[in-house]
């Protein structure tokens, strides 16, 4: 895949929704104004056995530390080298594609230790607009502990660690090890992490800076800093290490079909319109706590991934709105468009299909912002994942998905609205990544 078809996320914003009036007039000044590198992931690692670790558009090179008399080296199922030196380049690769390793130390010809290692190349064009898409991330699973290295966030100066919903540690390195583990036991990791609207643009980011900070100062139930504050959330799903570190002949892979299901809905019973000269005074929201089956919402799109035949379909919804007066009697009633879910450039290799999901849908009863998000999916076909999003910080948001031979729904990512007035441009939006370590 050549770099012209790399997935770039943005975001196009529409005008005022349910937005209080000081917001939307503030939102208006804003919209009538508006090589094949080499990047190492972290300053060192953690693990006790990788030394070092660079990456390039191309190319991935290890050095590890010397434990035995020599060395087998796996990529995926297939022997990539054989030899007694504690190194290896990797080239001929895709830019910005996830790759695993099996790094054995042999004595006498037997194996003494193993090594798993997940981790990706580089792009020569990084994406801006979600920082999460092309960031580099290695996680290292030995027979005692598993390591995270990434690659900073720019304005990020603390990343929190969670261990299955359990906070761990708060570190300003970008590197964390966990030793705290059972050889047998499933783990989820979340990184967390907030900052400032960027930079990008001097001039962009200080109107949406300056107009973030007002919104967060006049709306009573938010907050500046909510406003104006990016949130990050990196998760990684990896299984027993009794598995993972298995002789790589012994590795099974399940192929089959996959279903990601998004959704977003409101979570109030009643919603006031802001604005007092309207009929409708009051709309119905979905009264509801996250649940992957529920009927109520205000959109819902899914996409079934098959990815040994390279193919993605997409199904797509929106729910009724309906507007009361002030008595709460009904007034009107409309579903809102569907045409803003677009599932976009479809891109497959020999390995993985990947896709775009885009959202853009609004409120059809009055001028609304609309609810706004983007999801690039990558599958690839050793049933290994990697989800990378970008949405408003409202309405909820929730996003599931059915792995292949289950019926479950696995919880990809769920966030509670901070303000339907976060649906506006000059807001922060959140930026997600989800991806598994399970082969």
């Amino acid at each position: 895949m050549n770099e012209s078809t790399q997935t770039t996320l943005f975001k196009q914003k529409r005008i005022g929704k349910v937005l209080p009036l000081a917001a939307l007039g503030l939102a208006g000044t804003l919209y009538a104004m508006s090589i094949n590198r080499r990047r190492k992931t972290a300053d060192s690692s953690h693990s006790s056995l990788l030394k070092n670790i660079e990456h390039g558009s191309n190319s991935i090179s290890f050095e590890w530390e010397s434990s035995g008399e020599s060395y087998r080296v796996f990529r995926d199922q297939e022997v990539i080298y054989e030899g007694v030196e504690p190194r290896l380049v990797d080239s001929d690769l895709i830019s910005g594609t996830l790759y695993s390793y099996c790094i054995e130390s042999l004595a006498q010809g037997e194996v003494r230790n193993r090594m798993r290692i997940q981790t990706t190349t580089s792009v020569n064009y990084k994406e801006r607009d979600n920082v999460l898409e092309d960031l580099l991330i290695t996680t290292i699973v030995l027979n005692d502990q598993i390591s995270f290295e990434w690659e900073p966030i720019e304005g990020v100066s603390e990343y929190t660690i969670f261990k299955n919903g359990i906070k761990l540690d708060k570190v300003s390195s970008c590197t964390f090890t966990d030793r705290g583990i059972s050889e047998d036991k499933s783990y989820t990791y979340t990184i967390k992490a907030r900052r400032p609207l960027q930079r990008s643009d001097q001039v962009k980011w200080e109107l949406k800076s300056v107009i973030a900070n007002a919104v967060g100062a006049v709306k009573p139930d938010s907050s500046t800093r909510t406003a104006a504050d990016e949130e990050f959330s990196i998760t990684k799903r990896i299984a027993p290490i009794n598995e993972l570190l298995k002789p790589v002949s012994e590795q099974n892979h399940k192929n089959g079909n996959w279903q990601l299901r998004y959704t977003t809905f409101l979570k109030e019973e009643w919603l006031k319109n802001p604005n007092a000269a309207s009929e409708d005074q009051y709309f119905k929201g979905d009264h509801r706590s996250f649940n992957p089956e529920s009927s109520q919402y205000r959109t819902r799109a899914e996409v079934f991934i098959d990815a040994e035949n390279e193919s993605a379909l997409l199904s797509k919804d929106t729910g009724v709105t309906e507007a009361f007066s002030s008595e709460h009697e009904r007034i009107e009633s409309a579903s809102a468009s569907d045409e803003g879910i677009q599932l976009e450039k479809i891109l497959t290799d020999d390995d993985r299909i990947k896709f775009i999901l885009k959202h853009a849908v609004s409120n059809p009863l009055v001028v609304s912002p609309a609810i706004d998000y983007v999801v690039c999916g990558v599958f690839y076909k050793d049933n290994e994942f990697d989800l990378i999003g970008t949405h408003d910080q409202a309405p909820e948001h929730e996003i599931y998905l059915k792995e292949p031979g289950t019926e479950k729904w696995e919880v990809i990512h769920q966030t509670h609205s901070k303000g339907l007035e976060m649906m506006a441009d000059p807001m922060a939006n959140h930026h997600w990544r989800y991806s598994t370590f399970t082969n």
